[in-house]
């Protein structure tokens, strides 16, 4: 599909693993997208890049914070700041931890780096112009994604033909680990992995760099839609691969273009938006077979729910989901859903406080989540497609509203446990 926007944080039930909801791991949600929200000071601050520039012809990125006290769809102000990026280059995502916020773009080969206790631009680093623009169905770019290893004191850049690791102290780039482009990429920080699903991975076309000519299924076939795996302790690249797939040669379904990771039980969540359904493959259970360079994992499926962006929250395992440029969001146990026992909740988003509907970012997709307040409840984020109106919303309130219908809840069912932020007013 597009390219997507994750936010660095992630997301049903207690059914898999009854009432222990463990404490939180101490790892970042597994996903990469739009925007990423960081804890500095006591404060939850989301960066959000915005797609107008400044009043000086800079490129922008809002600081909003999305901790602001009170709840309700009548909008509370909840910007910090607007951070000047130096030049007309616009950002198009964000990552970071409470020591580094990096901001990466689709448009140029730009990364800047921001000091998220000043909110402030303290270093730039240009790529080189062997980076080349990959090519997906809603776009592509220079730098599809950025995922912070705090323990490493890295950054994993999603690139054309692979990945670019960053050392944040030295900010530059130090290895380039070679694979097929990855629209919106999971990273499983306690395991040390990225999450990694391609698709129309043709060898020779523009934006494919040469790995699009080595996958091949079980049965040989070329495999242009698939899964890598890749190990971050070697570089070591690892096709998945299923002996009980539909099509071998798209064992993760047809164009799977974006990923999420549950770092503390090891599942990963794959949408495939060609086919409509949600891949859980448990990689806690996988096989890494080092010669053959493929892994295989128990592999369940969410039927006929076809959402695109995807953030996994690892304290409670919510699988949280939106669908671009639709009111349409979704939730589920990942625990539950990797033994076939998923209860996914699907949701319109309520009306916005100036009464106009709401539409999810398109790509990259602006999801993500979080347990960083002091409240310790699980959340996630949604951006309307304008950028001015953040959605905070209360995961665990969500999956215990009423709705008259099976097939999901209105917006104004959903209301309850939402609370729209205007990230662009100060309070």
């Amino acid at each position: 599909m597009k390219q997507s926007l994750v936010v660095a944080s992630l997301l049903l039930s207690a059914a898999a693993c009854g009432s222990d909801k463990s404490p939180p791991p101490p790892a970042a949600a597994g996903g990469t997208g739009a925007f990423g929200i960081v804890t500095v000071g006591g404060r939850q601050k989301m960066y959000l890049p915005l797609t107008e520039l400044a009043p000086n012809g800079n490129g922008v990125v809002a600081v909003v914070d999305v901790g602001v006290p009170g709840h309700g769809t009548a909008g509370a102000p909840a910007l910090v700041t607007d951070i000047d990026l130096g030049s007309p280059d616009v950002a198009t995502a964000t990552g970071g931890d409470a020591s580094v916020v990096i901001a990466v773009s689709t448009n140029n080969r730009n990364l800047w780096f921001i000091d998220p206790s000043a909110d402030k631009v303290v270093g730039k680093l240009t790529l080189d112009t062997s980076y080349q623009a990959s090519s997906f169905s809603g776009g592509g770019g220079f730098v599809t994604g950025v995922a912070i290893d705090s323990t490493n004191r890295r950054a994993i850049l999603s690139v054309w033909n692979g990945f670019a690791i960053v050392d944040l102290d030295q900010r530059k780039v130090t290895q380039n680990i070679v694979a097929a482009p990855s629209e919106n990429f999971g990273f499983d920080s306690m395991r040390q992995r990225i999450i990694a699903p391609f698709y129309n991975c043709l060898a020779g076309t523009t934006g494919t760099p040469p790995p699009c000519d080595s996958y091949k299924g079980l049965d040989g076939s070329p495999m242009r839609d698939g899964l890598n795996v890749i190990d971050l302790g070697d570089g070591t690249v690892y096709t998945y691969q299923d002996p009980m797939a539909q099509n071998p040669a798209a064992p993760a379904g047809t164009e799977p273009d974006s990923a999420a990771a549950d770092p503390s039980s090891g599942i990963a969540i794959v949408p495939s938006e060609g086919d409509g359904w949600q891949n859980v493959i448990d990689l806690s259970q996988a096989h890494f077979d080092a010669a053959q360079k493929v892994v295989t994992a128990p592999h369940q499926y969410i039927q006929n729910q076809g959402l695109t962006g995807v953030a996994i929250e690892p304290s409670q395992h919510w699988g949280f989901w939106e669908e671009e440029f639709s009111s349409q969001i979704g939730l589920a146990d990942v625990v539950a859903a990797s033994q076939g026992k998923a209860n996914y909740l699907p949701a319109d988003m309520p009306t916005l406080p100036d009464s106009s509907g709401w539409s999810n970012l398109g790509d990259p997709h602006g999801i993500a989540v979080s347990t960083a307040l002091a409240d310790g409840r699980s959340l996630g984020f949604v951006v309307d497609s304008g950028r001015k109106w953040v959605a905070r919303v209360d995961l665990g309130k969500m999956s215990t509203l009423p709705h008259a219908s099976a097939l999901g809840m209105t917006g104004a069912e959903l209301a309850p446990a939402v609370t729209f932020l205007d990230a662009r007013s100060k309070p």
